[in-house]
């Protein structure tokens, strides 16, 4: 998109004296100028200057992070899922191993799973998932 510099100093222009960097992004946004990698469902609806100001708070905060970690969107599991899921972990890790371990572990993340699922919280089926993986080798054995 050109933009000739005319257009561009008309723009400063309307700003306060007082403006910053966010103001003058805020104005190209409402003028429809830059979409600051919005997903599409964002840009359908306008942005309230809050809005506007979190989603800087947000790319800001992602700007330390590794590039893999950038995923701008919330999660935040819960304890039990957590808990479930590190004994998951552990008993597929020790399904090998040492057996004992993982039979210990897998009920404990099937139960943290499932009651991470009946709680609402994100991916806790995870560590159900990892539970029966882990014990599925023993009970066909025990067949």
């Amino acid at each position: 998109m050109k933009v000739s510099k005319n257009e561009m100093k008309q723009l400063v222009d309307r700003l306060p004296e007082d403006a910053g960097w966010d103001e003058l992004v805020f104005q190209l946004y409402q003028e429809g100028k830059v979409t600051l990698g919005l997903a599409e469902n964002e840009r359908d609806q306008p942005l309230t200057k809050e809005q506007f100001q979190q989603l800087f708070i947000r790319a800001e905060s992602a700007h330390d992070l590794p590039a893999d970690m950038r995923n701008t969107l919330i999660y935040h599991p819960g304890n039990t899922t957590t808990i479930a899921m590190v004994a998951g972990v552990i008993a597929a890790g020790f399904a090998f191993v040492f057996p004992p371990i993982a039979w210990l572990a897998a009920p404990v993340a099937f139960i943290g799973g499932f009651m991470g699922v009946l709680a609402g919280q994100q991916r806790a089926w995870v560590a159900m998932l990892l539970a029966m993986v882990t014990l599925m080798p023993f009970a066909l054995a025990a067949l």
